[in-house]
């Protein structure tokens, strides 16, 4: 399809086209699975940022170089620390 908008040369199809191409969009459902996407990532940005915002800096926190202890003498893995802080993390109210 030539288009030259200068002189207006197939404009009309475009926007038809377009317009088609939208109409198919909407009645496959490929809109609707786009926005229901975008709203999944935005509500996971949100949460990331918020979870990010609540733990803060880490470095020097008392609750971190208690497990640090408890890994070094064998008491805990590396993993289950990092569940059991998340989880303090989480339960916690918000800037505590």
């Amino acid at each position: 399809m030539k288009t030259v908008a200068a002189r207006a040369e197939g404009v009309d199809e475009v926007v038809e086209a377009l317009e088609k191409h939208r109409a198919w969009m909407e009645a496959a459902g490929v809109l609707t699975e786009r926005r229901l996407a975008r709203a999944s990532r935005e509500v996971e940005t949100i949460a990331v940022t918020a979870l990010r915002e609540r733990i803060g800096d880490l470095h020097g926190d008392r609750r971190l170089g208690a497990l640090a202890d408890r890994i070094i003498t064998g008491d805990l893995d590396p993993y289950r620390a990092a569940d059991e802080l998340v989880k303090g993390l989480t339960n916690s109210p918000p800037g505590a």
